[in-house]
């Protein structure tokens, strides 16, 4: 884990060369040129393996390498001028027959990596994630303008268009690695949606100049305070049953007394009004309530620890900077968030006392002890919802040895929340180990898959009857019950995704598939299809259930968008007509429920978009009337997708708002 940085010698062997020894011959690339623009293994054959599997055998051709030599220092701007485009291109080349600069160019123009380097890597789903130097991974999340939602969600997939280096670790359980094993298979999908991505309009987020001048600690006027209230409504009846971190009758209380204003209180009173604003369908309420609580929560609120700071970093966090496709930046405050929690020290509890007198003060003292442990809760929960594709450790979240708050407790007879959350802390137990295991550097097997989907089933059959009735349920539970749904199906898919990833990166004429990866290959496709009829059947026409389901469709057509690429014929799928029907049925209905679902997504939301562009591409191509694009095309070039693995990152244009990770990342 750690690493020493020596300084080498200039007096070693490179420098003891006479200046007369003969300069070494130029060496040939281990790789083809073909193996190199695809990025993956070679195996130096006349043609290689890979080469003949995709049925291009004359394109194996493998060139010498370029000399790597300083720029010179008169080599100026203006003579770069001068060039036209097909110059500069060529200059950038790496691997030109004849490596002679064009003009008066008189040295090659450094390079980062010899095509050779390059070739060597991304043979598969983990190496084309770990084969990247760490310096290169970085991301711009920044909200320098709040009225913006910026396209910069990496996790997510949102800004193709932009620096394609910015994108942070993800795993084999994320989004892009599905992608990436689609592209694999089905190059000219990767075209069609860049052609089809160049008609969708631009949207951006503008703030409401009313809300511009308003100080962030000013008391509304009479004229809001009744907006707000209702924004505080719909934030209790839309976003509190999923994490019940707030005593809603003390929150209340004070909320409409108006006479507490500490920074801590107004910042989480400012989260709340954010939230709810966007329960309630309104598109640019949120922004004037984010810009109060930017100016309330910040570096300087970690150094007065108190549990309304706690509270607001839990909802900037773990809802709210998700909505803002900045999944990043809300997984480091969920960080912050769980050092300030400890240092609180609600991980710990001690011993409950019985001895009140008075039932008001015990009442008081059972409230205040069942706030700290259902925030820290809440808080834990917020943190594995927002990791469970991302494929990285998961950090120690929970602690047995060291940890012992108790799980929720009803304060009433009517208290459903407590138990919708003690459901949600067990089921995060769960996913904790899921994530654990995914986040190892070797390949989960099929036995201890198998045996996490059976806890999580044995889990779902433990729910009580509340969680599971769609027909009655509770008062203000169906929101915490669909999203607790929903999961569960994500995390089932997780386990069994992974597997059918690594058959599509196989080849089926010298790998034959095990009776036990079809069988998890297979679930894959069943929870798949599942999870598509559930939505179908339980969405709730309103902002934030619509906002948490679309993603969890989104993922859920990734499975069989990947299953027809998978039966492309030139890999001679073998899969029945039924089954390949019932692929085409799923995704039919998904892009006709994101259809329904408009009216309460958001404009910028490119998940149907995705979903239909790639469902023409893969069916063309299974129906043969796709050519799979060449080097040479034109439109391979476009975003500078051509040449690259698709990462998650280059993703994220395409959805213009967030992940989609999740737009919900946080509620995914």
């Amino acid at each position: 884990m750690f690493h020493s940085f020596e300084t080498v010698s200039p007096t070693g062997p490179a420098t003891a060369l006479s200046a007369s020894s003969e300069p070494p011959s130029r060496k040939v690339n281990k790789s083809c040129s073909e193996c190199t623009r695809r990025k993956v293994k070679c195996d130096g054959g006349h043609p290689c393996t890979s080469c003949q599997y995709y049925q291009i055998p004359e394109a194996c051709i493998y060139k010498q390498r370029s000399r790597r030599q300083a720029t010179s220092r008169s080599y100026s701007l203006d003579d770069l001028v001068e060039k036209g485009r097909s110059e500069l291109i060529h200059l950038l080349s790496l691997g030109s027959a004849d490596n002679e600069p064009l003009g008066t160019q008189t040295e090659p123009l450094p390079a980062a990596a010899s095509p050779g380097e390059l070739g060597d890597t991304h043979d598969s789903p983990e190496e084309s994630d770990d084969g990247e130097s760490g310096e290169e991974r970085h991301w711009e999340e920044s909200a320098q303008n709040p009225a913006t939602i910026a396209a910069s969600d990496d996790i997510n997939a949102i800004s193709l268009a932009g620096d394609r280096h910015r994108r942070s670790y993800l795993g084999i359980t994320s989004v892009s690695a599905v992608l990436r094993a689609l592209f694999r298979l089905c190059p000219a999908a990767k075209e069609l949606t860049v052609e089809q991505s160049k008609t969708w309009p631009e949207v951006q987020q503008k703030e409401p100049q009313a809300f511009v001048a308003k100080p962030a600690l000013a008391i509304p006027p009479a004229s809001d305070s009744l907006r707000e209230k209702r924004y505080v409504g719909f934030y209790f009846d839309h976003i509190h049953a999923i994490t019940p971190l707030l005593h809603e009758e003390s929150f209340r209380a004070t909320f409409a007394a108006g006479d507490c204003q500490t920074q801590a209180w107004l910042g989480l009173r400012s989260m709340v009004l954010t939230l709810g604003s966007i329960a309630s369908g309104s598109d640019t309420a949120h922004v004037q309530y984010y810009n109060q609580a930017r100016s309330l929560i910040d570096l300087d609120s970690l150094g007065s620890g108190n549990l309304e700071t706690l509270q607001a970093l839990c909802l900037l966090g773990g809802y709210y900077l998700h909505y803002r496709n900045s999944p990043n930046m809300a997984y480091a405050i969920l960080g912050a968030a769980q050092r300030l929690a400890i240092a609180l020290g609600l991980h710990r509890e001690s011993p409950v006392r019985n001895d009140h007198q008075d039932p008001e003060t015990s009442q008081r003292y059972a409230i205040r002890t069942e706030t700290r442990r259902r925030t820290w809760w809440s808080l834990y929960c917020l943190d594995t919802w927002a990791s469970m594709t991302l494929g990285r450790p998961t950090c120690g979240r929970w602690d047995s040895a060291t940890m012992n708050t108790a799980l929720p407790t009803a304060l009433g007879s009517d208290d459903y929340f407590a138990t919708s959350l003690r459901a949600s802390c067990q089921f995060c137990h769960i996913c904790n180990r899921i994530q654990h295991r995914f986040a190892q550097s070797t390949r989960i097997n099929m036995t201890e898959a198998e045996t996490l989907d059976r806890e999580l089933l044995e889990w779902h059959e433990s729910l009580s009857p509340m969680l599971k009735d769609t027909i009655n349920p509770p008062p203000r539970t169906t929101v915490a019950s669909e999203f607790l749904r929903n999961r569960y199906y994500s995390a089932r898919l997780m386990l069994s995704r992974c597997f059918l990833i690594y058959l599509a990166y196989e080849d089926p004429k010298r790998h034959v598939p095990s009776e036990a990866e079809e069988r998890m290959a297979d679930l894959c496709r069943t929870i798949a299809a599942e999870a598509i009829d559930t939505i179908a059947l339980h969405w709730v026409p309103n902002r934030v259930q619509v906002w948490n389901s679309a993603w969890y469709l989104f993922q859920a057509c990734m499975v069989p968008l990947l299953s027809i690429s998978m039966e492309n014929p030139s890999r001679g799928g073998g899969a029945g007509s039924d089954s390949v029907a019932s692929w085409y049925t799923s995704l039919s209905k998904a892009l006709e429920i994101f259809g329904e679902m408009k009216p309460w997504m958001r404009t910028s939301d490119r998940a149907p978009d995705i979903v239909a562009v790639l469902f023409q591409a893969v069916s063309q191509e299974a129906e043969g009337t796709i050519r799979t694009p060449s080097v040479t095309d034109p439109g391979s070039l476009l975003y500078g997708l051509a040449d690259e693995e698709l990462t998650e990152m280059d993703w994220s244009m395409f959805f213009g708002d967030r992940d989609m990770s999740q737009s919900l990342y946080s509620l995914t």
